[in-house]
């Protein structure tokens, strides 16, 4: 979801003392797969969370590719002027701005590693539906508030799959905002992540045309588009954003306006405790999962530099005897 009309706001697309709880997901799908990516499988429960690498001003045509599948897409390169963006799912109460957005059951925070700035997307995910979107806060904006709740993510979809909305705003003085939004997923295969490696994703080509009414003034019309990966348990893994135009970008443009590439992204709710000799871990279990992938590092450095294969368990559940030495574990879900 992006609002164009403000040049300002970026558009949109658990750690604890002695373990730490990440996720990369490993590609177990034959690589010609054509996967299926429901709602639930965005990060959707208060505690997970995500961190992506934000570049801007690049030329994204060569990594997006044509239509259909299977493709590969590699988004593994370094960062190099990358900055980072993290994602929190936190309760809509979380910054205090949820009294314009009282259906949502929990929001997206973002908080930009470089500047002051976060935001807050809320959202209530439905079964039949998908996932509901109702508006924004920002700290450069203020309160973005729908005047229609609107279907981000259907509750299915699959290659081939195409849904659409309009929404409005007039909260927004001297502005009134009226979008239309058309997404299509157009391709699959596989996308390589930073960090996180090779995973199977759905390609969605979304397009909003917003006309901005401005007091006093001649209507505008702008166009943006976005392409963004699908991945079951990160959601929108890569996110290329086009720059703000009087008419609809190519499929191919040669600006964006921001990349992002989720490099690290955290399921909820990583627990450990002691009991009769043994360190338990255990975690909210993932959707969608054939399991987990537990690592290990034992040298008492957190550069995470030296991770080991622990074990793979089938559910979201270990044990192990306890050691003299301090031990860090960390959880990947293997989708």
């Amino acid at each position: 979801m992006n609002i164009l009309y403000q040049p300002a706001q970026k558009p949109v697309v658990a750690r604890l003392t002695f373990f730490w709880l990440c996720l990369a997901v490993f590609g177990c799908l034959p690589v010609n797969a054509q996967i299926t990516f429901t709602a639930s499988d965005m990060l959707t429960v208060i505690g997970e969370s995500s961190q992506a690498y934000i570049s801007t001003n690049t030329n994204p045509s060569t990594n997006i590719g044509p239509t259909g599948g299977p493709q590969t897409w590699d988004f593994s390169q370094a960062p190099q002027e990358d900055y980072v963006r993290r994602l929190d799912i936190v309760p809509p109460t979380d910054g205090g701005h949820q009294a314009n957005f009282t259906n949502a059951t929990y929001a997206e925070r973002y908080t930009d590693k470089v500047s002051v700035f976060q935001e807050w997307d809320y959202y209530n995910l439905t079964t039949n539906a998908g996932l509901i979107y109702y508006g924004s806060y920002n700290t450069n904006g203020g309160a973005v508030v729908w005047s229609n709740s609107v279907t981000d993510i259907p509750a299915i979809v699959g290659y081939g799959t195409n849904w659409s909305y309009k929404f409005s705003t007039t909260n927004i003085s001297p502005y009134t905002i009226n979008d239309t939004v058309t997404a299509s997923v157009d391709a699959y295969g596989t996308v390589v992540l930073p960090q996180i490696g090779k995973v199977q994703a759905l390609r969605v080509n979304e397009l909003t045309e917003e006309h901005v009414i401005i007091h006093f003034q001649p209507p505008q019309t702008n166009y943006v588009r976005d392409f963004f990966w699908l991945v079951p348990g990160i959601g929108k893994a890569v996110d290329i954003v086009s720059s703000i135009s009087t008419s609809p970008p190519p499929t191919n443009f040669t600006l964006a306006y921001e990349v992002r590439r989720v490099f690290e992204a955290n399921p909820a709710g990583l627990q450990i405790h002691l009991q009769s000799g043994l360190a338990i871990l255990n975690w909210l279990p993932a959707t969608g999962v054939h399991g987990y992938q537990l690592q290990l590092q034992a040298i008492g450095d957190l550069t995470m530099t030296n991770w080991q294969i622990l074990a793979s368990p089938a559910s979201n559940f270990w044990s192990e005897a306890l050691t003299p030495t301090q031990r860090f574990y960390r959880v990947f879900i293997e989708p």
